[in-house]
């Protein structure tokens, strides 16, 4: 799987890519008055991980809420041998459980709105860049041409068992790979609030290497989300949320990336028009939600469509705000996110 950028955690600043969690007064570091909280932390998902309560939590119930990445990688992982996208990605006709397949519903149902610019069948394009190796080769056209022949959402049927608990069917073409690294993590951001509700914490935040959670607030006020400066040092922000019980996800080009020997940054968005990354002028979106997986299919499905149509989407969508940052670091706000700004 490929690589997120290392972070930096400590008591009192949690960094990811993209986000950062921030006290009130500097929007780096909590004030003597600020309530210290409880947080574990752990590689998963690819990604660092980081659960903080501000309430009297015991660890181990921080802990166990952690512990859920490891089964969703278990069911939402393409790259994991044995998983359940990865035995669906091995044959044409396969039952599939209930969380996965609300999942794969949910992704289908962005993909229909994408004009074909977001797409779940671009695994076969996406396994070819990797950004793990350390020649950072970009692949040849011919290759590229042959995986493009498998991308087609349309051609993936998915269909809900007659008893919901049971799960459901998903046929596809034999030479179609699905890829959820687009939204899975947004899914399992909610289950963990979910598990932290349900264990009595009700002040929190959950933070995915890019996808932040808040649970409810911090005792009366916002929590602060710092939204990375694309490229720049893993301190700097561009920008402040003042945010409760709603999620913030970012993606853009600096997440996950390599420079070319042209000069050209080839990041891991990629068009499953041409099978190369994006080139349309952002930096990076970032979609405020009540839950993280909308907003995880949307800052993705936003930056595709460009800044004029991607801003467009998130006005029109109800209890959705956004930002998107050009190219010039210029950043563009619908009023709401606006209004979200420090």
């Amino acid at each position: 799987m490929v690589k997120a950028f290392k972070i930096t955690i400590t008591i009192a600043t949690i960094l990811t890519t993209g986000i950062a969690v921030t006290g009130c007064s500097n929007p780096l570091t909590f004030t003597q008055n600020e309530i210290s909280p409880v947080t574990v932390t752990d590689f998963k998902l690819d990604t660092y991980v980081s659960i903080s309560s501000y309430d009297n939590t015991d660890e181990s119930v921080l802990k166990d809420a952690l512990a859920l990445c490891d089964k969703y990688e278990d069911i939402f992982s393409m790259y994991k041998e044995g998983s359940e996208l990865w035995r669906i990605n091995e044959n044409e006709t396969t039952e599939v459980s209930p969380e996965l397949g609300y999942v794969l519903d949910t992704a289908l149902y962005w993909s229909s709105r994408s004009d074909k610019n977001f797409q779940i069948s671009v695994g076969k394009v996406s396994e070819l860049w990797d950004f793990n190796s350390e020649q950072h080769n970009i692949p040849d056209e011919a290759s590229i041409n042959e995986a493009l022949k498998t991308v087609d959402d349309s051609r993936i049927k998915l269909k809900e068992k007659d008893n919901p608990s049971e799960g459901w069917i998903i046929s596809k073409p034999a030479d179609t790979k699905i890829d959820l690294g687009a939204v899975s993590k947004g899914y399992v951001a909610d289950k963990i609030k979910e598990y932290l509700i349900d264990h009595g914490v009700a002040h929190a935040v959950i933070n995915l290497g890019g996808n932040v959670l808040c649970v409810g607030d911090k005792h009366g006020s916002d929590f602060n989300i710092g939204i990375r400066k694309p490229f720049a040092q893993a301190t700097d922000t561009i920008a402040v949320l003042a945010l409760s019980d709603r999620s913030a996800v970012s993606s853009g080009i600096s997440e996950r990336y390599f420079e070319g020997e042209n000069g050209r940054i080839y990041h891991h968005i990629i068009n499953p028009k041409n099978g190369y990354p994006y080139d349309n002028d952002l930096m990076q979106t970032t979609i405020i939600t009540k839950d993280s997986l909308t907003g995880d299919c949307l800052s993705t499905l936003c930056f595709t469509l460009g800044l004029e149509e991607g801003l467009k989407l998130a006005l029109n969508e109800a209890d959705t705000e956004a930002i998107f940052i050009t190219i010039d670091e210029q950043l563009h706000y619908t009023p709401g996110a606006e209004k979200l700004s420090k």
